[in-house]
């Protein structure tokens, strides 16, 4: 089955908060996950929804309404994709467009724990590999704790996904499964740079289950504020998934850069590029990408 590879879980007022908008919200990782249609890291930003979440709203909880605890966002990628079918191609570069409509609500519980549910409206369509496009659903719904302020943040919940082929209409794979992590941020140069650190595991039972699978994947981003509309980010996955109904064995490694421009508080655009280089000890299952493009997000 074709690798799907798109997007995929908060900020410092000003910085981070740029980030997320966007970033479009958690990595996914793996061939199937959600968001991943594009090839190995698309339109991928690092950061964590609920970490950039958490550092962008400072108000209390007993000071915000309830409308305060929605959210929502529309965003459009397009990009160049270096090897589009992805397992062993070459030469099959192609430009990808890739709209997502995104709904979230967020809401403390106490002082440590916050209930996080999210929903997205995904697809992916191909200029040339028309076959390979696909559309469908997909979301997570946790539960977050952090003991202070300053403490990492630890999660667990449920990821569900759901696509379907624009090739003949039918099902291209779904799946669910329980998911857990850690993340910390750290805040440098008075408030101007930002480090991300974070651990995300999952365990996906798909249909058909040649996509059933366990990842772990480590995270590393750094973004810096070059103006006050102006940021910089650097960011670097790597993910180890074991296929248990094949054997196979496979390890995704993403290394990228984003610049990305505020035009308003609510206005995002961000031109990056990534290098995906996928190992495994199937020999169909390697491949390279390399994934160039520009990302318009607008948020509520």
């Amino acid at each position: 089955m074709k690798a799907m590879t798109a997007i995929s879980g908060r900020r410092l007022a000003g910085i981070a908060l740029a980030l997320l908008l966007a970033a479009g919200g958690r990595a996914f990782a793996d061939n199937g996950a959600p968001g991943q249609g594009a090839g190995g890291g698309t339109f991928y930003s690092p950061l964590p929804r609920k970490v950039q979440e958490d550092i962008g709203d400072i108000r209390p909880a007993e000071s915000a309404g309830i409308l305060s605890y929605f959210h929502g966002e529309a965003t459009m990628v397009s990009q160049y994709v270096s090897n589009a079918p992805l397992y062993h191609s070459r030469d099959a570069a192609d430009f990808l467009l890739a709209p997502e409509l995104h709904g979230s609500f967020i809401a403390p519980l106490n002082k440590n724990f916050t209930l996080d549910l999210e929903a997205r409206l995904e697809d992916f369509t191909y200029a040339s590999h028309q076959t390979l496009g696909f559309w469908g659903f997909s979301g997570n719904a946790d539960l977050d704790y952090r003991y202070k302020p300053s403490w990492p943040r630890i999660y667990a919940g449920v990821e569900p996904y759901y696509y379907f082929s624009y090739a003949n209409g039918d099902r291209l794979t779904s799946a669910i499964g329980p998911v857990a992590g850690i993340d910390q941020t750290f805040t440098i140069n008075r408030g101007k740079t930002l480090l991300l650190m974070g651990y995300h595991f999952g365990q996906y039972y798909a249909s058909p289950d040649v996509d059933t699978r366990q990842s772990h994947t480590v995270t590393v981003a750094l973004t810096q504020q070059l103006r006050p509309d102006y940021y910089a980010q650097l960011y670097w996955q790597l993910e180890y998934s074991r296929y248990t109904t094949q054997g196979r064995d496979e390890t995704r490694d993403i290394v990228g850069a984003s610049l990305l421009h505020q035009f308003t508080t609510q206005t995002f655009i961000s031109f990056f590029v990534n290098c995906v280089d996928n190992a495994s000890n199937d020999s169909l299952a390697k491949y390279e990408d390399v994934n160039v493009g520009v990302s318009l997000v607008w948020q509520y």
